[in-house]
């Protein structure tokens, strides 16, 4: 005889996700979460590093001008602002995917989330019709 599945919470789900990849681990994807605590952890250290180098390299660029000095400078800080909006980006998903991912454990079906490119292009460039004659 089976056991009866143990309903998981959702919104347990998502608070958990305040470490990412934890509210994964609660509805039982050990890859997906540690794909999401790599992710943002990993992503975050990188920010970090190309921080401290900037503030190592600020000052050793004497020999060059002050125009390319500057540009490079700013070119590393807009690289770790981008580096940060990807980090912080990806720990929301990591939060919804929580929050989905136990909704359909619970509902006793499989989750295949679809990244927000994929269906962007869907959106845009797929032809309705096609999906509609494609489906069983």
């Amino acid at each position: 005889m089976a056991q009866p599945r143990s309903e998981r919470s959702p919104v347990a789900a998502r608070l958990l996700s305040i470490v990412p990849g934890l509210g994964q681990l609660y509805y039982g994807a050990p890859l997906r979460a540690l794909q999401y605590f790599g992710g943002v952890i990993g992503v975050f250290g990188v920010a970090a590093l190309l921080f401290v180098f900037n503030e190592l390299i600020a000052f050793d660029l004497n020999g060059v001008g002050p125009i390319l000095r500057l540009v490079g400078l700013l070119l590393l800080e807009l690289l770790e602002l981008s580096l940060v909006v990807f980090a912080i980006s990806h720990w929301i998903a990591a939060s919804w995917d929580a929050r989905q991912g136990t909704i359909a454990r619970n509902a006793g079906t499989a989750y295949a989330p679809t990244w927000w490119f994929v269906k962007l292009k869907r959106f845009l460039f797929d032809d309705p019709d096609d999906a509609e004659a494609t489906r069983p």
